[in-house]
C-alpha cells in the first residue's frame, strides 16, 4: 500500500514527466518507529542509511518537526567522488538528462516538506548544473510564493577551471520556506553605530527624501515641506527656529520631490532625523538595548574568504588528517546559513551530512549563544571506493566519516550528546551498544 508520501510523489512525477522510481520499502517495526523518535534525547542523532526511508519515516509519524533544512546534494558533476554523483538519464525527455537526478531529489524533497513546520526553512547549496532544475522542482513542491531567494557565494578566488571559456567562482544557495509564515532570521547586524544622541547610539541609514518611483512632488504634494535644522548639531525640526536652515525635498539635479512621512509625522518623529551640515536629511537607525541581537536583511551576495571551498578542505585535512572527504563545506559559511535561517532554539536537518559539518556549526553556535539548537543528520552506509583516500585513512562507510566527526565534537565538548540510528543490525532497540564517547547505536 503507498503512503500519503508516495502518492504526492507519483502524482509530480506524472505532472513534471519524470521517470517513475521504484518506491524505497521498510517494515515498520514499533523498534523503527521508536528509534527514529530517539533524537528527541540527543543534541545530534545520526540516521545511517538510505534517506529516504528515515525522512518517509519522520513525515508519516512525526510530521513538522523541523525548523530549518540545510542540505548540500550531490551536484551531479560526474565526478568520481566518495558517494554517486553521476545521475545523467538516457531518456531525452523534457528535462533532457538531467530527470534522473530530479527523479532522485524529487521524493526526498517531498518528504522534507512534511518534516519542515509551518514556519519552516529549507536551504540548499546547488551549482550551476542543476540549479534550474532543482528550482522547478522546489517551485512544484514548495510553491512558487515561497520561494525566498537565491544567494550567489563566492567559493573560490581564481575560479574552478574545468570549463573551457570561464573559471567559475561561485554556487547558489536557494532558500525556500514551507509556507507564508516562513521568514529568515536575518544576518547580524555589523553595522557600526558611530553616532549618539539622547536617546541612543545610532547611524544615518538612507534619506528622507523619497527616492525612484512615485518620489515627486506632483505624487504626494503633501509631503512636500520645509524642514529647519540646525547645521553644527544636525538635529531637525519642523517648525522654525532662529539661525536654523530651512531645506526642502529637492534634489541634486533641482527636481522637486518629497518627504517620506507627512507633517504630522515628521512632527511626532523629528528626533529621529538627522542633518549634515550641507542639509541632507537622513533617518536615524538606533541600536536599540541589545545590540548583538539586531538583524538586518540578508544580503544576496556572499563574498567572504571564510566560505572558500580550500578553506573546507583544510579544516577537513587539519581533523581527519587527510582529505578524506570532497569539496565539503566551511564551518563558517554552515554556521552562517543556520544563524540566518532559523532560532538558537531551532531543531536542524541535513539529510547529506557528508563530514558532519551542519552537527559540528551548530554544536559551534550554541556554545557561542548559549543556545538549546537540536541537529538531525541523515548519512548513506554506502562503501567508500577502494583506493580512495577516505579508505586509506580506515573508514570503510561513507557514514563512518559523519560518526568519527560527532566524535571529534564530544572530545571537544562534553556536554555534547549524540546518538546513531542505525537499522536491521537485529539488535534489539533497548540494547544500546557503546561505540566510544557516549555515542550510541540504536537498533
Amino acid at each position: 500500500m503507498l503512503s500519503t508520501i508516495d502518492l504526492k510523489v507519483s502524482k509530480l512525477q506524472k505532472e513534471l514527466g519524470l521517470e517513475l522510481q521504484q518506491h524505497s520499502s521498510f517494515e515498520h517495526t514499533e523498534s523503527f518507529h521508536e528509534a527514529c523518535q530517539s533524537w528527541v534525547n540527543a543534541d545530534t542523532t545520526l540516521f545511517v542509511g538510505d534517506n529516504l526511508i528515515y525522512l518517509k519515516e519522520l513525515a508519516l509519524m512525526s510530521p513538522e518537526i523541523v525548523d530549518m533544512c540545510y542540505i548540500d546534494p550531490p551536484y551531479n558533476t560526474g565526478s568520481k567522488f566518495l558517494y554517486e554523483d553521476n545521475r545523467k538519464s538516457e531518456v531525452r525527455g523534457m528535462f533532457g538528462t538531467h530527470s534522473a537526478w530530479m527523479s532522485f531529489m524529487l521524493p526526498r524533497l517531498v518528504a522534507a516538506r512534511e518534516i519542515l513546520k509551518e514556519t519552516g526553512i529549507i536551504s540548499i547549496s546547488i551549482d550551476d548544473y542543476e540549479q534550474a532544475y532543482l528550482k522547478i522542482l522546489m517551485d512544484r513542491i514548495f510553491g512558487e510564493d515561497n520561494f525566498i531567494g537565491s544567494i550567489v557565494v563566492c567559493r573560490s578566488k581564481n575560479g574552478k577551471g574545468s570549463k573551457k571559456n570561464l573559471a567559475t567562482n561561485h554556487e547558489y544557495l536557494l532558500i525556500y520556506g514551507k509556507s507564508k509564515q516562513a521568514g529568515l532570521r536575518g544576518q547580524s547586524d555589523e553595522t557600526d553605530y558611530n553616532k549618539q544622541d539622547e536617546f541612543g547610539q545610532y547611524r544615518v541609514d538612507g534619506l528622507f527624501r523619497k527616492k525612484g518611483e512615485a518620489s515627486l512632488r506632483t505624487d504626494r504634494p503633501n509631503m512636500f515641506y520645509p524642514l529647519y535644522f540646525n547645521p553644527n548639531s544636525g538635529k531637525v525640526s519642523i517648525e522654525a527656529i532662529k539661525g536654523w536652515k530651512a531645506v526642502y525635498p529637492i534634489d541634486s539635479k533641482g527636481v522637486e520631490r518629497r518627504w517620506l512621512w507627512g507633517v504630522d509625522t515628521a512632527e511626532k518623529r523629528a528626533w529621529q532625523l538627522y542633518a549634515s551640515k550641507n542639509g541632507v536629511i537622513y533617518v536615524k537607525n538606533y541600536a536599540g538595548n541589545d545590540k548583538a541581537e539586531k538583524r538586518t536583511k540578508v544580503r544576496t551576495l556572499w563574498n567572504d574568504t571564510n566560505f572558500y571551498t580550500e578553506k573546507g578542505t583544510n579544516e577537513i585535512k587539519s581533523l581527519f588528517g587527510s582529505k578524506i572527504f570532497d569539496t565539503p563545506k566551511p564551518l563558517e559559511y554552515i554556521k552562517k546559513i543556520i544563524d540566518v535561517c532559523s532560532d538558537s532554539n531551532a531543531v536542524i536537518l541535513d539529510f547529506f551530512a557528508g563530514s558532519g559539518t551542519t552537527a559540528q556549526a551548530v554544536a559551534d553556535l550554541n556554545g557561542t549563544d548559549e543556545g538549546t539548537r537540536r541537529c538531525l543528520l541523515m548519512e548513506s552506509d554506502c562503501e567508500i571506493p577502494p583506493n580512495h583516500t577516505a579508505q586509506e585513512s580506515g573508514f570503510k562507510l561513507i557514514s563512518d566519516i559523519t560518526e568519527e566527526r560527532l566524535k571529534l565534537i564530544k572530545r571537544e565538548t562534553d556536554s555534547f550528546n549524540a546518538k546513531v540510528v542505525r537499522p536491521n543490525t537485529g539488535l534489539p532497540l533497548q540494547m544500546l551498544t557503546d561505540i566510544g564517547d557516549n555515542i550510541y547505536s540504536v537498533s
